[in-house]
């Protein structure tokens, strides 16, 4: 019976309320009607007359798959199967290349390269380069990235369809051109840094073989067979080792030192360098794999043939890999893949004229219903109450 009676005295206070806002609306019909209809009447001149309206001109990319320089394109294209697992350690080379488009197309050097070209601080009457970029970043072009497919969409904006057109097909081209100097400049990094490995392989190289032909001319024999086979498996392991330094250092060169790709790399290494050191220190007469207790004259002769064998392997490593690292910095083909070319805009895009007039319309509306609602329920009551308090 209780809730019974709220709810009807719920709906009579509800009914009440959009009654009094009813009359409300009635008594000042007239000026809302009028207001809204002059509003919309400077909305129409401003929307068709005053506002120029804007075309849209935009171009689809495609992400190549490959990273600036491409470690582990490199080292793949250079044959290199132990050194390979870029691609995964490194997570998703088309996002980071969408990434990188995407980063190119919005900087301040493309922006401002664009601006300049078409005169656009003219155009648009910016009074300051920092104005000019910030609006055309923000209003004048849109940068779309579709992760999925491995495209990005590049659109641009302007009162003119022609030059709209051109200025997408120059930003392509200036992406084109960035990215192509960023590939040369890290290709240079790169190269220059596998150059001073190779230089370095080499020169240890001249000295593990040096000191292995004194050491044969001063003892001139063949080491202990079973030592021999045991030293063969470190010089495996060492290589391998020797290897997994070289991706490291690719790797603290990519990424930064937290990341976890690096983490997961230095623990292979410190898991292989343990290995090592207990075949080398294992004194084990059990195991096949023991290096402690053998001839002084026979560990040294192995040690020193060992060394040869590293520094040669590291060298087979390194070299197929210099080789490719010199193509690379030569290299300046056109980087970015277009899928659909800019065409001409044959419409307006923006601004939607209609809905901008009915927006208009529909606030002025609302704003003046609401005005004269708290001005007939709370301010009139609030300048009677003032005005008995001042007659009192």
């Amino acid at each position: 019976m209780s809730q019974t009676k709220n709810k009807d005295i719920t709906e009579n206070i509800n009914e009440s309320t959009l009654t009094k806002y009813l009359i409300i609306f009635l008594k000042h019909w007239k000026v809302i009607t009028f207001t809204t209809l002059a509003v919309g009447i400077i909305m129409v001149i401003f929307a068709f007359f005053v506002i120029k309206p804007e075309y849209l001109s935009s171009t689809i990319i495609k992400a190549s798959g490959k990273t600036s320089l491409g470690l582990g394109g490199l080292l793949s294209s250079a044959g290199i199967p132990d050194l390979g697992g870029f691609e995964e350690l490194t997570g998703s080379v088309m996002n980071k290349e969408l990434a990188l488009y995407e980063e190119i197309l919005q900087s301040r050097r493309c922006l401002e390269e664009v601006i300049k070209k078409y005169d656009l601080m003219k155009v648009y009457n910016y009074r300051f380069m920092q104005d000019a970029i910030k609006d055309f970043r923000e209003n004048k072009t849109y940068v779309t990235k579709n992760l999925k497919a491995g495209t990005i969409e590049v659109g641009v904006f302007d009162i003119d369809p022609q030059r709209a057109k051109e200025i997408v097909e120059y930003m392509i081209e200036l992406l084109n051109s960035i990215n192509i100097e960023m590939n040369v400049q890290n290709a240079k990094i790169t190269r220059e840094f596998i150059e001073g490995r190779y230089k370095e392989i080499k020169n240890d190289l001249k000295k593990a073989e040096d000191s292995l032909k004194y050491f044969q001319e001063r003892y001139g024999f063949a080491p202990d067979i079973v030592t021999k086979t045991v030293v063969q498996s470190t010089v495996q392991l060492e290589a391998d080792l020797e290897s997994e330094k070289i991706k490291l250092e690719l790797l603290r060169k990519a990424l930064s030192p937290d990341e976890a790709e690096v983490k997961l790399q230095e623990a292979k290494i410190a898991e292989m360098k343990k290995e090592l050191e207990n075949i080398k220190k294992s004194n084990d007469k059990t195991s096949s794999l023991r290096l402690k207790d053998a001839p002084d004259v026979v560990l040294n002769y192995l040690r020193l043939t060992r060394d040869v064998e590293i520094q040669n392997k590291l060298l087979t490593y390194i070299i197929p890999i210099y080789e490719q690292a010199k193509i690379e910095e030569k290299k300046e083909m056109p980087s970015v893949i277009v899928l659909d070319y800019p065409s001409l805009p044959e419409y307006k895009k923006r601004p939607k004229r209609i809905i901008l007039v009915a927006a208009g319309m529909l606030a002025t509306f609302v704003l003046l219903n609401i005005s004269f609602i708290l001005y007939e329920i709370y301010i009139k009551n609030l300048l009677s109450t003032i005005k008995k308090v001042r007659d009192k």
